[in-house]
């Protein structure tokens, strides 16, 4: 049976998740910071957007060791890991100001991931402990509206401040607000209470337990290829609207500000019919579009409109499909839900890493039509693996 209980569900409050929302959009803004920036930020330490694209590559490499931090979240609870999170934001945007070189902003921002690492999959787990399964769909892309409003109103307000006082000056407001939100939560969030059957548990165990669940590594697969696709565009298509278009910093926040828009209808979209028409078919649905959006972007690169409307609508099935996927994963294995999920973290790092790696020389060799078609292909291998091998029915069973 599902670990949500009636008890758990009363300890949930909209106040909570407000807070909830609040710290998420923090860590967001600061983790999608790095690419409509990335032309800035390589210009400020004096080398090639393709050599700062190593940023990114590296700090998507850390998404790794999300599995050593599921098993221990489980363990010792869902508050320690999210407040540990926000305190790495917090430390690491600041530390920001004094960086100079290439390899010092490799570290930080590397440090930094440990942050969304340590925070995402212990919120997950949270929603989906004191959430029914059905109705965490809505609650759950509730709280993912974090990823939206971090474009919709940090970016461009970040944006102001690199054309300002250079890229080092929003991370550090980004650090600023990660203290203010650290503090709330640390008021706010319930203390975990200690499960002895979770403490007793062996990490290995715990992985073995999750990777057995029935649809867990479809799931995962279906998560790594979307965030490749996704990832391969992300990490290219700042500098392709700089160049071909010329596209300042503010007109690329501008950018990601109308992409944080199209998430934000996708993320409501999955609110208001995830619970009602189901998660598989509405991740179907997104697995779809996103790739025709992805064979259809080749076509609409003739000028800066059509161009940037295929990349808004690309963020906006992969949006629609990975919100949607969420609380169908908090169902899959119940008893070790932060370590499923955190295994979904390192799948979703690694087609990151792949996209961060693949993207640039895709791009630099063949253009932006030939990135997009890459895109292309693992969206339809992972539309392969999601209608042959996942299933919602028997999950419905098991939260009944």
């Amino acid at each position: 049976m599902s670990v949500s209980s009636p008890s758990a569900a009363r300890d949930f409050s909209w106040r909570t998740l407000a807070l909830l929302l609040f710290a998420r959009t923090v860590l967001d803004t600061g983790y999608r910071a790095l690419y409509p920036f990335l032309p800035f930020i390589a210009a400020g330490l004096g080398v090639s957007v393709t050599n700062a694209a190593l940023i990114a590559q590296i700090r998507n490499l850390l998404g790794f060791t999300a599995p050593l931090f599921g098993p221990l979240t489980d363990r010792y609870g869902r508050r320690v890991m999210m407040l540990a999170g926000v305190a790495i934001m917090a430390l690491t945007g600041v530390a920001l100001y004094f960086v100079t070189s290439l390899w010092v902003a490799i570290g930080v921002m590397t440090l930094m991931g440990f942050a969304s690492i340590l925070y995402v999959p212990a919120q997950q787990a949270f929603l989906g402990d004191k959430v029914p399964y059905a109705r965490r769909g809505r609650i759950m892309a509730i709280a993912e509206v974090a990823w939206s409003l971090a474009a919709i109103v940090g970016l461009p307000l970040m944006g102001l401040a690199v054309q300002a006082q250079g890229w080092r000056a929003g991370f550090v407001a980004v650090g600023l607000c990660a203290l203010g939100a650290l503090a709330l939560l640390w008021l706010a969030l319930p203390r975990d209470k200690q499960q002895p059957a979770q403490a007793a548990r062996a990490l290995r165990g715990a992985y073995r337990q999750a990777l057995r669940a029935p649809m867990a590594l479809a799931a995962i697969m279906t998560t790594l290829l979307l965030a490749a696709a996704n990832e391969n565009i992300n990490i290219v298509f700042a500098d392709w609207m700089n160049v071909t278009f010329g596209l300042d910093a503010v007109a690329l926040g501008l950018v990601a500000a109308t992409i944080g828009g199209a998430e934000f209808i996708a993320q409501m979209a999955v609110a208001l019919f995830v619970d009602r028409l189901g998660k598989w078919k509405m991740v179907a649905g997104g697995l779809a579009l996103g790739a025709l959006a992805y064979l259809a972007l080749p076509f609409m690169g003739m000028n800066v409109w059509s161009g940037g409307a295929g990349i808004v609508l690309t963020f906006f099935a992969f949006e629609l499909s990975i919100v949607a996927a969420l609380p169908l994963m908090t169902e899959i294995a119940p008893a070790v839900r932060a370590t499923l999920l955190s295994l979904g973290v390192a799948a979703f790092s690694l087609g990151r890493a792949a996209g961060s790696f693949i993207g640039p020389a895709v791009y630099a060799q063949y253009g932006f039509g030939a990135t997009s078609l890459v895109s292309a292909a693992a969206i339809l291998a992972a539309c392969v693996i999601w209608f042959m091998f996942v299933r919602e029915k028997s999950l419905e069973v098991v939260s009944t």
